[in-house]
């Protein structure tokens, strides 16, 4: 059952979007923690913002709304998934 639930929450989207982030200078959970001083829940908030960004930049800045026609239906949906699950 754990196998199942991690692979529901982990999409290839926010792994690459994960990955994304680490190359841009993004900070692990556990190296916030560390530096910063600050509870376990914050960092891993911060990364999770950090992952959402990632995400959203996927998005063509020309036609950033989400709901634009020039978005394909089915990225448009992976996308939303994607957010909707890092809330």
């Amino acid at each position: 059952m754990v196998k199942k639930l991690i692979t529901d929450l982990l999409t290839t989207g926010i792994k690459k979007a994960y990955s994304a982030y680490r190359k841009s200078g993004g900070r692990k959970t556990s190296e916030i923690v560390k530096e910063s001083k600050v509870p376990r829940s914050v960092a891993k908030s911060d990364v999770k913002s950090g992952i959402r960004r990632e995400i959203q930049s996927k998005i063509p800045m020309k036609n950033f709304h989400i709901n634009s026609p020039h978005l394909i239906k089915s990225k448009r949906r992976m996308i939303i998934r994607d957010l909707n699950k890092l809330k």
